[in-house]
């Protein structure tokens, strides 16, 4: 199952999580750093549901991250939840202004999803956008 790139994908940003807080007042960074935690200890145990959940109440302290969205979109990914793990990742997109390695992690993100819903034109588009980003 080509999925594996997910739970790498999660870690690799939960490793992160303080880069990536900075977009939370000074003292919401704490919980949402908790919740983080949290999201990634269910996802190791193959909790996806319960790693969504916390990735959802972090994402109501601090809806401008684009890291969180992306790592919810990880998880609906995770859960065959084509469609959302597509929107959520385009949400985390928007929201990723300069930062062009997670840009590229979601378009693949993006191209994966648009695949396992066989939009062979999303597919393509997507791996396009993610390859003209990493160049």
């Amino acid at each position: 199952m080509r999925f594996f790139i997910i739970g790498i994908n999660l870690l690799l940003l939960l490793s992160l999580q303080l880069a990536f807080a900075q977009t939370a007042a000074p003292d919401s960074r704490a919980a949402v750093i908790t919740l983080l935690n949290e999201a990634k200890a269910a996802y190791e145990q193959g909790q996806n549901e319960q790693a969504a959940a916390a990735l959802e109440r972090a994402l109501r302290i601090d809806p401008r991250n684009p890291a969180l969205w992306h790592n919810l979109a990880g998880v609906r990914l995770q859960q065959e939840d084509w469609m959302r793990a597509a929107n959520l990742a385009a949400k985390s997109n928007s929201l990723a202004s300069d930062n062009k390695w997670l840009r590229v992690r979601n378009w693949v993100l993006i191209a994966l999803a648009c695949e396992a819903m066989s939009n062979m034109e999303c597919t393509m588009e997507a791996r396009s956008r993610a390859r003209a980003l990493a160049n």
